[in-house]
């Protein structure tokens, strides 16, 4: 859960309940007049990675850059859920003073994607300094924004990595966030079966396919979805089932399976008698974009149910913790793709 305990992923000295102290109020130092220019700061806080990294752990940098900084003046606190953890961030991580700046750095952290991680970092270069605060920003990516696709550190085909980026433009749906589902979904692996017999790159259940084969025609293997799911690993590994008998096995036509399920799922959510459903404060790209997400996950039903019942707080609900978990990753996988 974390790389010092269970409770969050600074350690487990600090439970979510003990979570009591008020953030710092992040005041723009412009927009405060005064004569002392210590009170005023050009400083930046940088992050690497530059969003937060939810589908696994990783090496985690602080960097703040002043060109008046003083290792003996200045001083650096981090906030974790409104919580002050600076000492505990002090005896993790390492510390270095370079130049005109200092950076933190813990080796391994992981942030579980069930949960919620509002990340504070607050400078001041001198005790009575106007306090530069950031927020470690969560990995927003929308469907329909246009990232540059980068194939990351995990290994893609350039023919799958092509086809992604062909399939997802053409659709005008973010190539980038198409290989974060597909990474999440199958590791890009084109022969993946899950117990659920879900199949393929995107992961194509049968009640997907029967949606899906309304508007493509594509061919699948015959009754495939009336087979065990242990008796279709079975055939799918011997080759009886294959991606010349069935379309969820193509590579190419898994992605175009993937992204018309996708656009079905988007089209539910225009419905008026559906859109109802999502509160005013998120019928914007990012938040409907979770609510896609989690419905290909979990089911657009079960996504409009939860919405209906717990608002703005329905990924919290506990009937979607998987697909919280889920969009959280496939967010994080989509900052991971691309170049931005």
């Amino acid at each position: 859960m974390g790389c010092a305990g269970p409770y969050h992923p600074f350690g487990s000295e600090y439970s979510f309940t003990a979570i009591k102290s008020k953030l710092l109020t992040t005041q723009t130092s412009r927009s405060i007049a005064s004569a002392d220019p210590y009170l005023l700061s050009e400083a930046e806080i940088s992050f690497s990675p530059k969003y937060q990294v939810l589908h696994e752990s990783r090496s985690f940098e602080v960097t703040i850059s002043d060109t008046e900084i003083k290792q003996s003046e200045s001083s650096v606190d981090f906030y974790y859920n409104g919580l002050n953890i600076t000492s505990l961030i002090e005896s993790i991580s390492s510390k270095t003073f370079k130049d005109h700046s200092i950076t933190y750095k813990i080796s391994n952290l992981t942030l579980p994607p069930s949960q919620t991680h509002k990340l504070f970092v607050a400078y001041k270069k001198k005790s009575i300094s106007i306090p530069v605060v950031k927020e470690y920003p969560f990995p927003s990516c929308n469907i329909k924004e246009k990232l540059n696709l980068t194939s990351g550190q995990m290994k893609i085909s350039s023919q799958i990595e092509d086809a992604v980026r062909k399939i997802s433009l053409s659709n005008d749906i973010n190539p980038a966030l198409m290989a974060g589902l597909i990474a999440q979904e199958s590791s890009f692996n084109p022969k993946a079966v899950s117990w659920a017999k879900a199949v393929g790159l995107t992961q194509i259940t049968p009640i997907a396919e029967k949606q899906i084969l309304e508007t493509k025609n594509f061919k699948p293997y015959p009754n495939w979805g009336r087979l065990p799911a242990s008796i279709l690993k079975t055939y799918i590994r011997s080759g009886k089932i294959n991606s010349q008998n069935d379309w969820k096995l193509n590579p190419t036509t898994s992605i175009g399976g993937g992204v018309e399920y996708l656009k079905y799922i988007t089209s539910y959510w225009l419905r008026p008698q559906n859109k109802e459903a999502i509160p005013y404060e998120m019928r914007n790209s990012e938040d409907v974009t979770s609510i896609i997400l989690a419905s290909y996950n979990s089911g657009p039903s079960r996504v409009k149910r939860r919405l209906l019942t717990n608002g703005t707080n329905w990924l919290e609900a506990r009937e979607l913790k998987e697909a919280k978990k889920y969009v959280f990753k496939v967010k994080s996988y989509c900052r991971e793709f691309s170049n931005d």
